[in-house]
């Protein structure tokens, strides 16, 4: 009798049940027989004959084996006379626990509130199993293939961003890979659904009143996105908050999820120090794109220059020649409708820079104080920390009223008016 052939054995988790199955030629199997070896020391650890028929599998029962060895494995086939074949050539194989894969800040079902979403993929592998390569696929309400993603093969970052969801739309996010020895990973199909707010529409207004000083404060449903320290690319999270502007100095800034502009829109960016010749910012995807930049002459007065890709040309814009001194807040406006674009810019010379502010006898430590912040001792025990959105600073020569009922506003009096 010829020999049979085991089939390929990809890894397997050794707590459940196995079926190998086997290839033959010859006269028909009546019952088969598999002898497992450990492939270090080649001694025999499971050996079984099974009542197969003519069925060319057999079953490992779990808990035979053990995770994380590698085993070898002949197989041997009987005819109806009990006529034995020969053994098969050795196949080799590995056991390992089933690892887990799955995204960590997404669940089936969960509903999205932005038009992007950072997803977070966890793997683990009790045995230290390698991934050989996994990607990231996003799929229509149907299933139906969207995107898929360039292999990735390092697990150094296993975070990927989805982007350009549509509103009140059903999709699925799913990653797929396989381990270095063949071990097949899937998160399965995850269903989310979309529901962000236009942002086209500003028609929501909230107006709050300070009882104590008669400040209103409005809100609206624009969004100011602020980076997470680990968006600064090349000193990670290094970087300085101040004055609700962000030192980037020397230092580039990404944003790669929740922010989206669909049609036309208007943006504003405000900036100190922008006396200087460079690239202020760049936003692109696969339809749209835009580079903002500024360049100073020899005259020293400076431009801002817009430059649109507009098919096999540029569509291009500069503001008004501007010389602002350092300290001086500059502002440019972006504006896009229909596809018609519109730049302008100016200097803000009404700045006035707020600190937050403590109050008290004690002297704050440096651990809780942040740059810039005001200690004034005003006599009283302990020290309390107050926002600086919490105080008014009024310059007049008569003293306010409403400093009697917010202790915390501050009068600088003189000759103003």
């Amino acid at each position: 009798m010829s020999k049979p052939t085991i089939n390929k054995i990809i890894p397997f988790d050794a707590s459940y049940d196995y079926t190998v199955s086997m290839s033959y030629i010859g006269n028909i199997p009546y019952k088969n027989r598999i002898i497992i070896y450990n492939a270090k020391t080649l001694s025999v650890v499971y050996d079984h004959i099974s009542d197969a028929g003519i069925s060319l599998e057999h079953m490992i029962p779990a808990n035979t084996l053990t995770n994380g060895n590698k085993y070898a494995i002949q197989s041997q086939v009987y005819d109806s006379m009990g006529v034995e074949s020969a053994l098969s050539d050795k196949t080799y194989f590995w056991t390992a626990t089933v690892p887990s894969f799955y995204f960590d800040n997404v669940n089936d079902g969960d509903t999205i509130p932005t038009a992007s979403l950072y997803a977070e993929l966890i793997y683990d592998q009790p045995e230290w199993e390698d991934i050989a390569e996994f990607r990231f696929q996003l799929y229509d309400e149907v299933k139906n293939l969207l995107f898929e993603s360039n292999p990735v093969y390092t697990t150094d970052n296993m975070n990927y961003a989805f982007r350009g969801f549509e509103n009140e739309k059903f999709y699925h996010i799913r990653a797929v890979g396989m381990t270095i020895n063949g071990i097949v990973l899937d998160t399965g199909y995850i269903r989310i659904y979309v529901k962000y707010k236009n942002p086209s529409d500003f028609s929501n207004i909230y107006a709050t009143c300070n009882n104590h000083n008669s400040v209103v404060t409005y809100r609206t449903n624009f969004t100011i996105i602020n980076p997470g320290k680990d968006s600064v690319s090349g000193n990670e999270g290094d970087y300085e908050f101040y004055n609700s502007f962000i030192n980037l100095i020397d230092k580039t800034l990404v944003y790669d999820k929740d922010f989206i502009v669909n049609g036309d829109f208007t943006m504003s960016i405000r900036g100190i120090n922008m006396y200087r010749t460079a690239t202020i910012l760049k936003c692109a995807d696969d339809t749209y794109g835009f580079t903002l930049s500024s360049y100073i002459y020899d005259d020293r007065w400076m431009r801002y220059k817009l430059t649109v890709p507009n098919g096999i040309c540029n569509y291009i814009l500069y503001t008004e020649p501007i010389m602002p001194v350092p300290g001086d807040i500059v502002t440019v406006h972006i504006r896009r409708v229909g596809h018609i674009y519109q730049l302008t810019c100016f200097i803000d010379t009404d700045y006035v820079e707020k600190h937050n502010m403590w109050f008290g006898s004690k002297r704050p430590t440096n651990s809780n104080l942040a740059s810039y912040d005001i200690w004034v001792n005003n006599g009283e025990p302990g020290v309390v920390r107050i926002d600086k959105d919490d105080v008014t600073v009024f310059y007049r020569n008569e003293e306010p009223g409403y400093l009697a009922e917010n202790k915390y506003d501050i009068w600088i009096g003189g000759e103003q008016t």
